[in-house]
């Protein structure tokens, strides 16, 4: 039986559902954890959330101990990476398939990405950090391919913060798989051209929105809103965007998220022309830009969703070691748990998982020092998760 309480009233031994009301200002976030611990609740909910929904029929034993639990998931991180590498693999060959057509001129059917967006979502739903994890560890170079993958993914995982329900979810993944359809009608000497883009070269980048809307607009049943995304995700908040600069609540909502997931993805992979920036450094640049290019609270959302380190982030310790952000939470968004893999001398050694948040007051303290681009260092780092 769900029933609607003030945070005040929330104690050990309640099993929340979920706070909020589903919109930007106030995302419905899912939590469907039990509260066992006083410390619990600023965890899992934000200090100003008015109301949140509980079951009344479920009662948790509460613990005695005050150490905040990770992201929920219903498989471990070990577990689930297998199968979101299956899945990410095979996401691969349909993004080639369908730009290779486009390239072509032969007509694509959306309806073949169905199976994978919603096994992502899936995969989403059974461990969030395997998601994260994967896309970002993975070495590929082919980002015409890959970023549309990423993209749907953050996007499956934005939404579901943001408490869309799986239908949505379906459409927001897809509209993400195909949100940059029009780019295979773009020459590739221009997309992956080295250096600066001429006014004329960068004026024909910025005409892939429109060619992925009438690319899309053939496509049978396909729903307004994925295809209003495929148009409108370079739109800006204030305006700025293109093509058509509007701004605002005339942006729809599924462009709205993955104007987020799309920059953020875009700066943190490596390109022909750039390294990648570390996902620290680029959702602090994104940050410097809400009420411009995003609405209030989409980063410090996004932000919540992913964690100021993101799991998957290769991290220096204060202590001088190194390892992989492995669990994040929103109520302790800097003291993440990290898993370490290698000493100081980067030296790799028994892995262990360290809760800079359960230490911190001890003489065990540490702090994340340093975020690193694993290419650098010539790491690759899924051997170090799947140990």
């Amino acid at each position: 039986m769900y029933q609607r309480i003030k945070r005040r009233d929330l104690k050990p031994g309640m099993y929340v559902v979920s706070h909020g009301l589903g919109t930007f200002d106030s995302p419905l976030v899912q939590v469907d954890k039990p509260i066992l611990t006083p410390a619990h609740i600023d965890e899992y909910i934000p200090k100003d959330a008015a109301d949140v929904l509980i079951d009344a029929s479920i009662q948790v034993e509460p613990l005695n101990r005050e150490r905040p639990a990770g992201l929920p998931g219903i498989t471990c991180l070990s577990e689930e990476l297998p199968i979101a590498k299956r899945l990410y693999a095979d996401a691969l060959v349909h993004v080639k398939s369908f730009v290779d057509d486009v390239r072509r001129g032969t007509d694509i059917d959306y309806r073949k990405a169905t199976p994978l967006v919603q096994s992502f979502i899936e995969s989403v739903f059974r461990n969030e950090s395997a998601a994260v994890t994967l896309f970002k560890l993975r070495g590929f170079d082919e980002y015409t391919y890959t970023h549309s993958i990423n993209v749907s993914i953050l996007a499956v995982l934005l939404g579901k913060h943001l408490g869309l329900d799986k239908a949505t979810l379906l459409k927001l993944g897809l509209a993400g798989m195909y949100h940059d359809v029009g780019k295979a009608r773009i020459p590739e000497s221009i997309l992956n051209k080295p250096g600066k883009l001429t006014a004329s070269e960068f004026e024909a980048v910025k005409a892939h929105p429109l060619e992925g809307y009438k690319v899309m607009r053939r496509q049978v049943d396909l729903d307004p809103e994925i295809l209003r995304a495929v148009a409108e995700h370079h739109e800006r908040h204030d305006g700025s965007g293109y093509p058509r600069g509007v701004k605002d609540q005339d942006i729809g909502r599924f462009s709205r998220i993955i104007a987020v997931v799309d920059v953020y993805d875009a700066l943190t992979s490596r390109r022909v022309y750039k390294d990648a920036m570390a996902p620290a450094k680029a959702l602090g640049m994104m940050y410097q830009l809400r009420n411009k290019d995003f609405p209030d609270n989409a980063i410090e959302n996004f932000i919540r969703c992913i964690g100021v380190f993101p799991v998957g982030s290769f991290v220096r310790l204060s202590g001088g070691e190194y390892g992989i952000v492995a669990s994040v939470s929103a109520a302790r968004p800097t003291k993440p748990e990290v898993r370490v893999v290698l000493d100081a001398s980067m030296r790799p050694q028994p892995p262990r998982v360290l809760d800079l948040w359960a230490v911190e007051g001890t003489p065990q303290a540490q702090d994340i020092a340093e975020v690193l681009n694993p290419l650098e260092h010539k790491l690759d780092l899924e051997r170090f998760i799947s140990a």
